[in-house]
């Protein structure tokens, strides 16, 4: 069976801030496991779309790649805009069994309503639907992490109180900037008005570099793709020269070495 990551809110605090990878495939999720880092996201097309659900064959091999780690799928059936139709909405929901049955910890999801407020009412189906599954295929519940729709919300505060009180495990935000490191004061608010009710775990456009600014806001976690663009092999029939993403080894190590500096720094009195 395999092993799903337990990121429960009682987390020592000298095990914090959790180092989370956005991978895209199997090497990225070896890569992720190897290093040490805490948590993988896996998704599809990052780059060009933000991020789109995997296959379910890549969620297992990945699952099995990474077992101390585990994996949470983003569950996205298109890029652009997150408002989504209805029949959007029945595909994300379709998704969240095959995900779970391949072997996913844990689920990326969320979606906003035309005002720009959280779709409470289909953020209510998502959790139900995780809990539903999870229960009917005899696993613990699954962690449910809301995406950074959140970022784009009218109102974060409200937002952040109604996703506490539908149950979501945690939030991955930027505070609403362009990237986290510019949205420190916001994502200080989140930290301190959650009041560990909630993981905040701060993304976007994060660097190892930035981890001490960010961290200091008192997220949970910190998210980055660790990603590099190389060149395909091609070949005839092959797409020639066109440039993919790629886990880079490198960003993740130092990523792993940056958070374990954090964690490992004399607290302040």
């Amino acid at each position: 069976m395999t092993m799903r990551y337990d990121a429960g809110l009682d987390r020592p605090d000298s095990a914090r801030p959790v180092l989370e990878i956005a991978v895209q495939d199997v090497r990225g999720a070896r890569i992720a496991e190897q290093a040490g880092a805490d948590r993988i996201e896996l998704c599809s097309a990052l780059g060009p779309t933000g991020g789109l659900t995997p296959s379910c064959g890549m969620i297992r091999l990945c699952a099995e790649a990474a077992p101390r780690l585990g994996v949470h799928v983003l569950v996205r059936p298109r890029g652009g805009d997150f408002v989504y139709d209805d029949d959007d909405k029945a595909a994300q929901l379709a998704d969240i069994r095959p995900a779970l049955e391949a072997g996913a910890s844990g689920v990326v999801v969320g979606g906003l309503a035309p005002d720009g407020s959280i779709d409470t009412e289909f953020a209510k189906r998502l959790m139900e639907t995780v809990r539903e599954e999870s229960a009917n295929l005899g696993i613990a519940d699954a962690d449910v992490t809301f995406h950074r729709a959140f970022d784009v919300v009218d109102d974060r505060r409200e937002s952040l109180e109604s996703l506490i009180s539908l149950g979501f495990t945690r939030i991955l935000t930027s505070g609403g900037a362009s990237n986290a490191p510019a949205g420190v004061p916001a994502l200080a608010e989140l930290v301190e008005q959650a009041a560990g009710r909630i993981q905040i775990m701060a993304g976007g456009g994060l660097k190892p570099a930035d981890f001490a600014h960010v961290a200091a806001s008192g997220v949970d976690a910190l998210h980055l793709s660790a990603k590099t663009m190389v060149r395909s092999a091609g070949g005839p029939g092959g797409g020639g020269d066109a440039m993919i993403e790629r886990t880079d080894e490198r960003i993740v190590a130092a990523a792993v070495d940056a958070v374990r500096g954090l964690r490992n720094a004399p607290r302040s009195a």
